[in-house]
């Protein structure tokens, strides 16, 4: 993919919309986990080292689009954050036309999501984003597979479009994917199984051996006819996940961690003992340690969802044994995804991890094979340049 580079323009003087990814866990208006605003650190601290002014963009949760700021979905926490961490102060400001007013060295944008028209591609707003910057540098590789105003209207209201540090990065460990050595093992968590059902086919033909965890694992076994009680399942996609679960390189848990709620004591049982009133809260690590010779032979392992409630730490063990697993295994590993991230932190094996992707919806749809809008809408920019330049 021939995309420009922020190295590739000279920034003095320029002022530069960045769109990062700032899209960070709250509790209680605390951040919990920084991974995000850190690996976002370089490109910000590259622009301002240039001459260039910032105008940061970033969406944070799931706010409604009313035009107005949400508190709850405010990114004040994120710019208190950068503030310490770059030892300046940031203006925030929910308006545009204020931002294009400003003189301001370092200028913050509230939650992009506030913003009427950014989820539908509103061409009013990417040409007012668009106005308020010589350069456009996408540095968003989380969201890179959203067709929003802030990551692909805009690339088309400016004249001058590149990527940052992280998705550069991003890229160069995805292509290192699409060599991947094998055999590849690759663990697949999290809630939904609706949401990943063609990515799970297009792995099964990838993968030597595809692990499920959480709710995919749930709605996996409750496809065959076994009892799963109150656990979290889809029952919708029963008869797709019964047809996935019949290939040979697909690995579903034979022992589980139950509970009547997440607030009881957990207890292992064999997946063809539930009762009724059990509730699958977490892979047995028992069951994952008897896939240890799966992990130390492999010689790349992705990994993405945790593999049950991995926030309460009774629940932790599965997701525990596969970071541990994975930390021990002379495999290249990549993870992906914002409770991955999170997961990969709480067991203590971050610094073992060969790469750590923020995406997730956005590194999943690159290993299905899907495009992703946003970096189409670069590398069509930057062969407009390179025709100019010609």
């Amino acid at each position: 993919m021939q995309l420009k580079h922020l190295t590739d323009h000279q920034l003095s003087g320029k002022r530069v919309m960045l769109r990062s990814d700032m899209n960070v866990p709250l509790k209680e208006g605390i951040i919990a986990n920084e991974e995000r605003i850190d690996r976002s650190l370089p490109t910000i601290e590259h622009i301002l080292r240039e001459g260039g002014r910032i105008v940061l963009i970033s969406h944070l949760g799931r706010p409604q689009e009313t035009g107005k700021v949400q508190e709850e979905f405010s990114l004040k926490p994120v710019v208190k954050c950068l503030e310490e961490k770059l030892n300046r102060s940031i203006y925030l400001t929910d308006d545009l036309d204020v931002v294009k007013e400003s003189s301001e060295e370092f200028i913050m944008l509230e939650n992009i999501r506030f913003f009427k028209g950014e989820k539908s591609n509103d061409p009013n707003l990417s040409n007012k984003l668009g106005s308020l910057c010589d350069i456009f540098v996408m540095d968003a590789f989380a969201t890179s597979h959203r067709e929003h105003a802030s990551t692909t209207g805009v690339v088309n209201c400016v004249d001058h479009a590149c990527i940052g540090f992280l998705i550069k990065e991003e890229l160069e460990a995805l292509e290192h994917i699409e060599r991947a050595k094998r055999p590849i093992l690759v663990v697949l968590g999290g809630a939904k199984i609706s949401t990943k059902l063609s990515l799970i086919n297009a792995l099964t033909e990838k993968a030597d051996h595809l692990l499920l965890g959480g709710g995919i694992a749930n709605t996996c076994l409750g496809s065959q006819g076994i009892e799963i009680g109150s656990s979290l399942i889809e029952s919708s996609v029963y008869p797709e996940a019964k047809q996935m679960v019949e290939k040979d390189n697909v690995l579903l848990p034979d022992r589980v961690l139950v509970a009547r709620s997440k607030e009881s004591e957990p207890r292992e049982v064999d997946v063809n003992s539930l009762t009724r009133e059990d509730c699958i809260f977490d892979v047995s690590p028992l069951y994952i340690n008897s896939l240890e010779e799966l992990f130390s032979k492999a010689e790349t392992i992705i990994w993405n969802g945790p593999m049950g409630l991995f926030e309460e730490d009774r629940f932790c063990s599965g997701t525990q044994a596969v970071a541990d697993l994975i930390a021990s295994s002379k495999a290249y590993s990549v993870i992906g995804g914002g409770d991955t991230i999170s997961a990969v932190t709480k067991t203590g094996v971050v610094d073992s991890i060969n790469y750590i992707s923020t995406g997730g919806g956005a590194f999943l749809n690159y290993l299905e094979g899907k495009s992703l809008p946003a970096l189409l809408a670069l590398e069509k920019k930057a062969l407009e340049s390179l025709n100019d330049e010609t």
